[in-house]
């Protein structure tokens, strides 16, 4: 699949490309309905497409940051603990969407903190203290599976496991539209900055955009921000394969019939199940990739529509229109985004499956754990 390139540092890397499949049978897991779905089959308008008026922007994402702000201050219970296996070394869980991994600066509650008061007693490591155990991390409205550390030798070995890149892991996420029905798999191969215009969030770096921070930055220094220096852009790269092409379903309400009583109608919105893989580690790195190719996650309250970074993972949406012609229109995102309201629906990124050594037996194991959504 030959692509446009609207930047020099930007390129999607295609792997494998198929013929369009064949209609397949979906049930949505909400309304519990089974629709047709076909590559490429796109729905209808639901909202006329047209440029969120500012206003309206800066409203959703002030609604959304305190929003999220009550899900991380929220009381957590032992029953929010899945465990997946646990020995003298190690502890493996899998983190619900809404929970943080650590703490953070506001010492909110978290699955470490749950963690810990559930088997510090089984500590013997006297030196071994709750900031120990942290091993790597998932966002909060990532869901999926996590290793925590019980012992310091556990802790230094899984380090360097990480660091080394001795470990592999897989996501499963739902995204906005229908990727591309010739597409079956491939790589995103886009650098990664902090966005000068959206901090702290992430976006994809473009010479533009690597000038415009150093400008940013040499304003802060004149202003007396004397500490604060520009970062380097970091190459990144996911790899992603489609699982399946499906629908949601919306259900809405309309006036019909001389009475004027509201009549139940429903859409069906077209959404990608998809496998992705990190090649490299970067913060945010998977949902700033998906919207940079015009696909966010479904659900996701930062990289998606209203959210608080960039649009388009920092790309304007004409370079992505023609780069990604089958990407999902404004239209179509406003819709999910309504979908997502009215059914409660966590952000569709899970942490599927870790492989790691042990750190004490040095066996190879295995954890999955499969998405609620």
């Amino acid at each position: 699949m030959k692509v446009f390139m609207p930047e020099p540092n930007m390129h999607t890397n295609v792997i494998n490309e198929d013929p369009p499949a064949a209609p397949t049978e979906k049930t949505d897991k909400k309304s519990n309905q089974t629709v047709s779905a076909r590559d490429g089959d796109q729905q209808s308008p639901l909202i006329d497409e047209t440029k969120i008026p500012e206003t309206v922007l800066q409203f959703q994402r002030q609604l959304r940051k305190t929003q999220a702000a009550k899900r991380a201050s929220a009381p957590l219970s032992k029953d929010q603990l899945r465990v997946i296996h646990n020995d003298e070394h190690i502890v493996v869980v899998n983190k619900p969407s809404g929970v943080l991994t650590v703490p953070g600066l506001n010492s909110n509650p978290s699955m470490l903190t749950l963690l810990h008061e559930e088997y510090r007693h089984e500590m013997v490591d006297a030196e071994m203290k709750r900031e120990h155990m942290i091993i790597h991390r998932l966002d909060m409205d990532t869901s999926g599976i996590v290793v925590f550390a019980k012992t310091k030798a556990a802790m230094a070995a899984l380090h360097s496991s990480f660091r080394e890149r001795h470990v592999s892991k897989f996501y499963e996420a739902v995204v906005c539209g229908h990727i591309d029905s010739n597409v079956k798999e491939g790589s995103i191969d886009l650098p990664l900055q902090r966005d000068h215009r959206c901090p702290p969030f992430m976006r994809v770096a473009t010479p533009e955009s690597e000038r415009a921070a150093k400008e940013v930055v040499k304003d802060l220094n004149h202003a007396g921000w004397k500490k604060i220096v520009k970062k380097n852009a970091k190459p990144s790269q996911t790899m992603f394969e489609i699982i399946d092409r499906e629908y949601v379903i919306l259900s809405l309400n309309a006036a019909g019939g001389e009475d004027q009583k509201k009549q139940q109608m429903q859409q069906r919105l077209p959404v990608t199940r998809i496998k992705l893989t990190p090649i490299t580690g970067r913060t945010h790195q998977l949902r700033a990739h998906c919207a940079a190719i015009g696909h966010p996650i479904l659900g996701d309250p930062t990289y998606g529509v209203y959210g608080e970074a960039s649009p388009n993972g920092g790309f304007e949406n004409d370079d992505v229109d023609l780069l990604i012609p089958s990407r999902a229109s404004m239209d179509l995102q406003l819709s999910l985004n309504q979908y997502v309201k009215e059914n409660d629906q966590v952000m569709c990124l899970h942490a599927r499956e870790l492989r790691i050594t042990h750190p004490h037996s040095g066996n190879a194991m295995v954890f999955q754990d499969p998405p609620a959504f």
